[in-house]
């Protein structure tokens, strides 16, 4: 006997899947990667004179923000998917004027 899957199709709303969370982290870092070597390139170019050390604690901080963004987007879009509420479900039309 095999169960349904659950989503749509089944009436009870999927689970938390984990697995996207940690994808999505991974391409906030990347993205963040590139954001960082932009920075680079940017500070490079500036008369600012900063050390080493802090410049690899920045670019840390840009690629685990970035990390810790997409993941929280995508934990967000989960929950939100799985919430049995009506107000998440409503097909959003385009705004009245």
């Amino acid at each position: 006997m095999s169960q349904a899957p659950a989503g749509k199709e089944s009436g009870t709303p999927p689970g938390f899947n984990g697995f996207k969370v940690l994808w999505a982290a991974f391409i906030g870092a990347g993205i963040g990667v590139v954001l960082a070597l932009f920075l680079e390139t940017f500070i490079r170019n500036t008369p600012a004179d900063l050390s080493k050390n802090r410049l690899l604690y920045l670019y840390g901080v840009v690629v685990a923000s970035s990390a810790l963004f997409g993941s929280s987007i995508e934990s967000m879009r989960q929950l939100q998917e799985a919430s049995p509420e009506k107000e998440y479900h409503h097909q959003q039309r385009g705004r009245r004027r």
